[in-house]
């Protein structure tokens, strides 16, 4: 399967790895991570760091999580993404956030874990999506 969007021509390249990307791109003001099959416990909180290190230095304000290839996230995963890394992310500045779902069954019920957990108000910004297309013309109709 190769759903995956392709990074814009004048995006930065935050973090290139098999199982994720991470890019922000000017143009739209948007920061994106594309993630693809497993992930460690480890490996997420890693890359949760660098997407936060980017939300500081670009300003950022809106963040698209294309989660379509990701495959099951395990429990400690899940809680961590619903609660320290969603609590820092807003305190960093992400106002708008949109992400868009698995395409596997499993690993879609993985997302849906995560969030009914989040129980942040702030929060009420992030928005669950089928498709890329509709994520993306979410995120970009919001002012930040």
């Amino acid at each position: 399967m190769n759903t995956s969007i392709e990074i814009p021509k004048d995006s930065k390249v935050y973090l290139n790895k098999p199982y994720v990307q991470v890019f922000w791109n000017p143009l739209n003001k948007i920061l994106t991570s594309r993630w693809t099959g497993f992930c460690t416990y480890d490996e997420i909180k890693a890359v949760a760091q660098r997407i936060i290190d980017a939300v500081l230095f670009e300003g950022a304000r809106k963040v698209l999580y294309d989660a379509r290839e990701i495959e099951v996230l395990d429990e400690n995963s899940q809680k961590y993404i619903a609660g320290n890394f969603t609590k820092e992310m807003i305190k960093v500045g992400i106002e708008y956030s949109a992400t868009v779902l698995p395409v596997d069954i499993f690993a879609k019920f993985s997302v849906d874990d995560i969030q009914s957990s989040i129980k942040i108000p702030e929060a009420s910004h992030n928005r669950f999506f089928q498709n890329i297309d509709d994520a993306s013309e979410w995120l970009k109709s919001k002012s930040a």
